[in-house]
């Protein structure tokens, strides 16, 4: 089986890790797959697909962007080109489909995400066509959005249900993430195809939000040093 964490951000959007700690880390985590979804940017995917080619990492990296949409976040997967943002939904997934990319309904129905304008599109999720819909998101405010969503998913609209950490920091990745037969990035979108998928939602999502604060403090202190002055530059790749 193969093991994929379909939602990743880094340091090209709002996540505060860089490509290449993330291609370290998901090698680390046994991942064969991984899709780099920055906001409204595909930057960070091509580079995190051209250092692992490489590197020779033994690594799928899928080309994906989350896309603010006028009715919420889409994540486009298997891009050629950067999508804009605010489109309409549907408008949208129709230029991930002209790519020959899979559309997937990412935390649908997030009210936490929702209160920053950056929740999913709801029920508008049963009339567009969706290829695949995030059941499994990793961040700790989605428990309860996570066990409606596949409750939703099961009995209304029955798509391909996938997991993927949202993550924005290292130490988040992996937190959730979709098995499927096979391994690579070939075999992962043709068992969402054919809707044999399998999310995973894993228990240490405290632990990694503790790691988190546990190292950001600590970069804080070598990045400043005791005096408050700083010390170097910021790794950008």
């Amino acid at each position: 089986m193969g093991k994929a964490d379909l939602h990743i951000h880094t340091n090209y959007s709002d996540g505060s890790a860089t490509v290449m700690q993330v291609l370290r880390r998901a090698v680390e985590m046994g991942l064969d797959t991984i899709a780099i979804t920055d906001h409204n940017e595909i930057a960070g995917a091509v580079k995190a697909r051209e250092l692992a080619e490489r590197w020779g990492l033994k690594i799928d990296v899928i080309i994906g962007e989350e896309i603010t949409t006028s009715d919420g976040h889409v994540v486009g997967l298997f891009l050629k080109e950067k999508i804009r943002p605010l489109l309409t939904a549907q408008a949208t997934v129709d230029e991930i489909h002209r790519q020959g990319g899979l559309a997937v309904a990412v935390h649908p129905f997030s009210l936490w995400l929702k209160l920053f304008n950056c929740g999913g599109v709801g029920r508008l999720a049963e009339r567009l066509q969706f290829d695949a819909i995030e059941v499994a998101n990793g961040a700790l405010t989605e428990t309860f959005s996570n066990q409606y969503t596949k409750a939703y998913n099961n009995k209304v609209i029955k798509l391909a249900g996938v997991g993927g950490s949202d993550a924005h920091t290292i130490e988040a990745l992996g937190q959730a993430y979709t098995m499927f037969p096979g391994r690579g990035a070939a075999w992962l979108r043709n068992a969402i195809i054919h809707k044999a998928t399998r999310s995973v939602l894993t228990g240490s999502r405290f632990k990694a939000l503790l790691d988190f604060i546990t190292d950001h403090l600590k970069g804080k202190l070598a990045l400043y040093g005791p005096q408050g002055g700083r010390l170097g530059q910021v790794d950008t790749v």
